[in-house]
């Protein structure tokens, strides 16, 4: 079989090969084992077919709501039909677009059309059959239709007076439909901070969407990555996981490497066979740290520390699979769900009257509500490349304890220290400032202060 991408991601024209001679043709109309090579994994439940007597009926346009919202797998067995298929999903490249093929019982073309979509179809000759599978069963209570020339979509159905049932002739406009469809998206990492948020900023876009962990597969094995992220078939996957521990890569680089770069590339090339856009989630480690200008998003790469060097062997690692790839790079992240530093201060501040940090290294403290937010944004555009994303403004780690002590109503005896009076396995990087024009650039605008941000957590904390 021949798989033909159409604009419309998931969306395919299917070309079944015909084996012929003077007795007649012989195809296979579908194969489990040949869609799945090709990334359409689907598990279809039922067939149907209809005939329709005269040229010039239209049927549609048709869907079923979530949770029984159907695949199909589309043919015309005998005559011919023009068949379309309508983008519903929120937050789509192609929101609202639309492909319309001719299937006939001479060209044998098939229409695979995933969930998410409207469907419908205009017979272009007399006593037409059409037959197709769908991925579930059928619902009454959610199945839906739109009219056929509805104006925010526009589709070309080459003729002017359908011949249509009751039900397509009373069916509204998708702006007074309750249609609930959105892209479906992956989130790895979701037990750490920032997955933690990712989830919920899509959750309250009410988007389709599913956290994973390693308790649901080990992205350093390439083949479980590959079949849960293919089966789930996500439109982007936000790549939140990773090695984090930062001295401890020193001495497990293997380790450090295969999750950061390893894990990663697995995850990229699984996006590729299905077409999906990824979020590569790296850090400001990738750079040296001096000077005391913010670095830009080309400026040179040259990290310090095991866990840097693998962060952007991972971002190259993507780079070489996708060009659907958003790279983020970010710093001095805080959040609700895990560890942090602003935790780890008052947590300290239990049991100690002071408290040394260090004043040297400065960079920019990044909530992650509000890094989810920008990644809620930009997975909704097509506009790929690196990105650094942190709150704005810029302090040391001993101004930004200073900050939380006070804004926490702690009194301590706070001590600013050099960094060589406190040697860690891995080099910290002095200047972790990142500059964020790229984020006005892309349309997305300024974010808030670490001041605003860090007054936000603490509040969410008490």
């Amino acid at each position: 079989m021949n798989f033909i991408k159409t604009k419309l991601r998931g969306c395919f024209i299917v070309e079944p090969v015909a084996f012929g001679d003077n007795r007649g043709w012989f195809m296979e109309t579908y194969s489990k084992g040949e869609f799945d090579k090709a990334g359409l994994m689907y598990d279809f439940v039922q067939d149907n077919q209809s005939f329709s007597k005269q040229k010039g009926i239209l049927r549609g346009l048709h869907f079923q709501k979530n949770p029984m919202a159907q695949a199909k797998l589309v043919r015309c067995t005998k005559g011919s039909i023009l068949d379309v298929a309508v983008d519903l999903r929120r937050g789509s490249d192609t929101y609202l677009q639309y492909v319309a093929v001719e299937l006939s019982e001479e060209n044998k073309k098939q229409l695979m059309i995933p969930r998410g979509f409207a469907h419908g179809f205009v017979t272009l000759t007399e006593d037409v059959m059409v037959q197709y599978k769908v991925d579930n069963l059928y619902s009454k209570e959610n199945d839906r239709g739109i009219q056929f020339n509805d104006p925010s979509i526009n589709v070309e159905w080459g003729i002017t007076d359908p011949i249509l049932s009751v039900k397509d002739t009373t069916s509204p406009n998708l702006c007074d439909s309750d249609e609930d469809f959105t892209i479906k998206v992956l989130v790895t990492g979701v037990k750490g901070q920032l997955g933690y948020d990712v989830i919920k900023r899509l959750q309250a876009a009410g988007y389709e969407c599913l956290g994973v962990d390693i308790d649901d597969f080990d992205i350093t094995d390439e083949k479980a990555t590959y079949d849960y992220i293919v089966k789930y078939n996500p439109d982007v996957v936000v790549h939140c996981s990773a090695w984090t521990a930062v001295d401890k890569a020193e001495s497990e680089s293997e380790l450090c490497y295969k999750v950061n770069a390893l894990g990663s590339e697995n995850i990229a090339k699984a996006c590729a066979k299905i077409d999906a856009k990824m979020v590569y989630i790296s850090t400001d480690y990738v750079y040296d740290g001096k000077g005391d200008k913010p670095f830009e998003v080309d400026s040179k790469i040259a990290p310090l520390s095991v866990y840097g060097k693998t962060k952007y062997q991972g971002e190259e690692a993507c780079r070489k699979h996708l060009e659907k790839l958003f790279v983020i790079r970010t710093s001095w992240v805080f959040g609700v769900n895990g560890n942090n530093f602003v935790k780890t201060m008052l947590r300290i501040a239990q049991n100690n009257s002071e408290i040394k940090v260090v004043n040297d290294q400065i960079g920019s403290p990044t909530f992650t509500p509000d890094l989810a937010d920008f990644i809620f944004y930009i997975i909704n555009t097509n506009k790929y490349g690196t990105y650094h994303c942190s709150n704005e403004g810029y302090c040391s780690w001993y101004e930004f304890a200073k900050e939380i002590f006070e804004m926490s109503n702690v009194k301590v005896n706070l001590k600013g220290i050099p960094t060589s009076e406190y040697p860690t396995p891995a080099v910290r990087p002095h200047n972790s400032r990142l500059s964020k024009q790229c984020l006005v650039d892309c349309g997305y605008g300024v974010m808030p202060s670490w001041q605003d941000a860090l007054k936000r957590y603490l509040d969410l904390i008490k």
